[in-house]
């Protein structure tokens, strides 16, 4: 527990002091903020993401309940994109704002930056492997749907396949094949000690630093409708769905765990990168985000550690 609990204060330090950092530089005229933050993201997507999804699925031992992580994914990104669509027409979000609400209620923060990292915190590199399995079928919705769906409201820029195969964006899914692909060759895994604790530090970092440009106290009370109406799809509706539905098969302990942390995410940093990377409404997305998982730090997370 004191290791969980060492972690724990490691992870919120890394969530919240690159958020304060990125909100003091937003004000520096000095500085392109924009063009500083998207430079930063896609760096991190191409080099520590990327490596860290190939290293962790490569030495995870697949068994065939494997399968049922990514059915999982996509089934809570479905869940949360149907409620996202009906809240937003319920609360009346209009033009960028709609679309901005409908992917932040879609997308949760399944991977490292805090679903994955859960997984590590109680499971170790098996639990932090199993995450990225359970978004095998999440980071394809991501880019091949949410991407082209964002770059067409944001940019209104058309589909083109050669545009979409030579992103960069697209590194950490073609990292989560090379690991199949050396899984389906039997190539073995060198066994180097890797120091993941720092390198998911660093990327974490980078990643929030890179949100809290965007972030603003006054936004809070601006968007007050879509926070109580993205924690109700987040905390509620969506575990409420998993719950009943982790009820039917028999699966390993460990699946099952992970699915349930999982259910419980909150706003996933993907939604803010999107925001950022095709223009829509960056303010709402990393307000959003932010009061988000501040209630899941303050309050979710403290029930997950106690029951699990």
């Amino acid at each position: 527990m004191n290791t969980i609990i060492t972690k724990f204060i490691i992870f919120q330090l890394c969530i919240w002091v690159p958020i304060i950092a990125g909100a003091y530089f937003s004000d520096k005229k000095y500085i392109n903020v924009q063009a500083l933050s998207q430079r930063l993201i896609t760096i991190n997507l191409i080099s520590l993401e990327s490596f860290i999804v190939l290293w962790t699925i490569w030495g995870l031992k697949l068994t065939s309940d494997c399968i049922v992580l990514p059915i999982a994914g996509f089934v809570e990104v479905g869940i949360g994109l149907v409620a996202g669509i009906i809240a937003g027409a319920l609360v009346q979000f209009k033009g960028i704002q709609k679309h901005t609400f409908i992917i932040s209620s879609s997308l949760a923060n399944h991977g490292f930056t805090m679903g994955g990292f859960l997984c590590y915190l109680f499971l170790g590199e098996k639990g932090l492997a199993l995450s990225f399995i359970f978004i095998i079928y999440f980071m394809p919705y991501v880019i091949i749907v949410i991407f082209s769906y964002a770059r067409y409201v944001g940019n209104r820029t058309p589909f083109s396949l050669k545009r979409y195969i030579l992103t960069p964006q697209n590194m950490p899914l073609y990292a989560v094949f090379a690991a199949l692909l050396l899984h389906y060759f039997d190539v073995k895994r060198p066994l180097i000690n890797i120091p993941l604790d720092v390198m998911l530090a660093i990327s974490l970092a980078i990643y929030y630093f890179s949100m809290g440009i965007y972030f603003k106290f006054k936004h809070i009370k601006v968007f007050w409708k879509a926070h109580i109406s993205l924690a109700v799809i987040k905390f509620i509706i969506v575990p409420m769905f998993m719950f009943f539905l982790l009820l039917l098969p028999q699966l390993s302990q460990d699946i099952k765990t992970v699915v349930q942390l999982q259910a419980f995410m909150p706003a996933a940093i993907y939604s803010v990168i999107t925001s950022i990377l095709f223009n829509l409404d960056k303010e709402m997305a990393t307000s959003m985000f932010v009061v988000n998982t501040v209630v899941f730090s303050g309050i979710i997370m403290p029930v997950l550690i106690a029951i699990f």
